[in-house]
């Protein structure tokens, strides 16, 4: 233990219960009661074994001590303060009719169960005397708190309105050896709100020393106010924010290697003051928090960076905010992953990987994927043609690419950093926004679910004018068969608006299927769009590329800005497969659907929307149709 922060003696003749002796040949107690001393409370350590020395942690024994913990009383003095109306009581003379009985007068708002007694000319007397006549007198036992003088008054404080009401009637009722009455004044007061001097803070020190165990490492400060080294002569709450960082600096000083610190019954509703021991107690493992004020789970965000392994939180306000036990634990364990044992149980293990930083990095974007070069071909034609028509002034041509009963959605929101105040607001794509975990209301879900080629067009052709950058295009197709095909885009696009030319990302994943008609719909679209990050921003358009980004493979693929193309650039078992699914879908023999699709340079969407429209206009000769 660091030099200055010495164990206190155990010496009898410094106990502030000193003035605990016989009067008059009668034994007066200091807590006014004839209780076995086997009553008294001892320091159980809530979450260590092995002993401990019950000598080493005293609190005041009483009676009521146990009822003035668990009275729901602000200790910070948060209540406001309380006029009392009392009179002025003086000396009685003789023959003076006065009543003796001045009943405190309560707190309006009942806030506080906190009182100031007052003794008139109480300086001339001994604070062992004064103290041990009242409670000689008193029917109800208290603890006395701050004993000072103010004046040639002396005055404590209580913190138990029953013992308040019992020391009121006895104004004027203690006749003392000089004849007079003593005057005992009582009223409502806020909780006396002591300044940290050197004096208080080494009386804090010396209290710490002796309930601090030097084997355990266990830091006992369980109803630390109440300390009988402290809780006569001045007032040390926990809940004071001077007070807490007080403790707080001794324990980074003298004692950081701590381990276990117990803070228990002490009306605590804020650790805000408590977060200094994430760098000055590194070492604690466990914290006891227990019947205390705290109100909301985030108060504990402070103290996100203690390596706890146990945690007591039971008997605080917000424990009563959680509806399941699951819910609980993992709010805690959100804020102390290495916790093992959580208001005394076992908690079960929690499944992790224990890797390094270095190994947490996300791999490189490899770019574009297909599962096949076949659907390679249909998806890049298919997006050239969608988004030439998207981006043009007029978007009604866009019914040709939605199948009749088509559902589309859109969602937006803001990526990491920004919000809503940002400059590049998502106005015009917010109010028509499908986000699921938002919106609970069934009817507004199915209201924002796009639904028809025509609602989507229309719906599509409201939303900004918009210019797609193809470098920055990204596609994935997964998934691919006979009957349909999925894909993913991603990419930035600019806003073309006068007044301003925003950029933002978007994904869209489509659902495509053969069309009767020829060539491909869509049957399902899902739209993503959030402002641009400022990397994308930055990277965004710097290069008039016709060939999008990740979509360069080997000379067997066909650009998406490429027009012509010759036979030899597609593989001859690409093109019979090709051949042969134009021939199921068009109808035609394989012989003209090789010749279609070489007139096409191998574009397979290209090849059925010439089909249709030469179909359209019976200018395909019959014998096509002979198989």
């Amino acid at each position: 233990m660091s030099k200055g922060f010495h164990r206190g003696k155990n010496n009898s003749s410094r106990r502030t219960d000193r003035f605990i002796e016989n009067i008059q040949n009668e034994r007066v107690y200091y807590n006014h009661d004839t209780h076995n001393t086997s009553d008294k409370q001892k320091f159980r350590p809530s979450f260590k074994s092995g002993r401990i020395d019950r000598n080493r942690s005293r609190p005041v024994d009483s009676f009521k001590l146990q009822r003035i913990i668990e009275q729901d009383v602000d200790m910070a003095g948060s209540s406001s303060h309380i006029d009392s109306h009392l009179r002025n009581v003086s000396y009685s003379r003789p023959g003076e009719r006065k009543k003796n009985h001045v009943k405190p007068q309560q707190n309006s708002k009942g806030g506080s169960s906190w009182s100031k007694v007052t003794i008139p000319h109480g300086k001339k007397f001994e604070k062992d005397f004064i103290l041990k006549t009242l409670l000689n007198a008193s029917k109800v036992s208290f603890i006395p708190i701050y004993y000072h003088i103010e004046g040639n008054n002396a005055v404590f404080f209580i913190e138990d309105s029953t013992a308040a009401e019992a020391l009121s009637t006895l104004n004027k009722q203690i006749t003392l050896h000089d004849g007079f009455k003593l005057i005992i004044l009582v009223k409502w007061s806020p909780a006396p709100n002591l300044p940290i001097n050197e004096d208080l803070k080494g009386k804090i020190k010396q209290v710490m020393s002796r309930r601090y165990d030097p084997q355990m490492k266990m830091l006992n400060l369980s109803q630390f106010h109440l300390d009988e080294e402290l809780c006569t002569d001045f007032y040390t709450p926990l809940s004071r924010e001077n007070v807490m960082q007080t403790v707080v600096q001794i324990i980074g000083d003298h004692i950081p290697d701590v381990q276990v610190i117990d803070l228990s019954n002490n009306k605590i509703y804020s650790v805000d003051q408590m977060k200094p021991l994430v760098t000055k107690a590194v070492f604690l493992k466990s914290l006891n928090l227990g019947n205390n004020k705290l109100g909301q789970i985030t108060s504990l965000d402070r103290l996100q960076g203690l390596k706890l392994e146990e945690l007591v939180l039971n008997r605080n306000p917000l424990c009563d905010r959680f509806n399941e036990q699951s819910t609980y634990i993992s709010a805690v364990r959100k804020r102390f992953p290495k916790l093992i044992k959580l208001d005394g149980v076992e908690l079960p293990p929690v499944i992790s990987f224990d890797i390094g930083a270095e190994d947490v990095a996300l791999p490189l974007s490899s770019g574009s994927w297909f599962v096949s070069d076949e659907a390679r071909q249909i998806v890049l034609v298919f997006l050239e043609q969608y988004l030439s028509v998207y981006d043009s002034d007029d978007r009604q041509p866009l019914l040709n690419a939605y199948h009749d009963s088509a559902i589309m959605s859109l969602t937006c929101s803001y990526p990491p950093g920004q919000t809503a105040n940002a400059p590049s607001r998502l106005d015009s794509y917010m109010k028509d926004s499908r986000n699921l975990k938002r919106i609970d209301d069934p009817q507004r879900r199915f209201r924002l679910l796009q639904q028809g080629k025509v609602d989507i067009v229309s719906f599509l052709s409201k939303l900004p004018k918009t210019l797609h950058d193809p470098s920055s295009l990204v596609v994935d197709v997964p998934v691919t068969s006979s009957h349909l095909i999925v894909m993913s885009v991603t990419g930035v696009f600019r806003e073309r608006v006068k007044r301003h030319s925003l950029i933002r990302w978007f994904q869209r994943i489509f659902i495509i299927i053969p069309s009767t008609g020829g060539g491909f719909c869509i049957v399902n679209e899902q739209i993503h769009i959030s402002c641009a990050t400022p990397e994308q921003i930055k990277a965004a358009f710097k290069e008039p590329v016709v060939v999008p980004a990740g979509l360069s493979t080997p000379a067997s693929s066909v650009p998406i800005g490429e027009t012509t193309a010759s036979s030899t650039l597609v593989d001859p078992v690409v093109q019979q497969q090709m051949v042969a699914s134009f021939s199921e879908q068009s109808g035609m023999n394989t012989t003209w659907s090789l010749k279609c699709l070489e007139e096409n340079g191998w574009v397979f969407d290209r090849a059925a929307f010439v089909f249709t429209e030469l179909k359209a206009a019976n200018q395909i000769p019959p014998e096509a149709f002979i198989k």
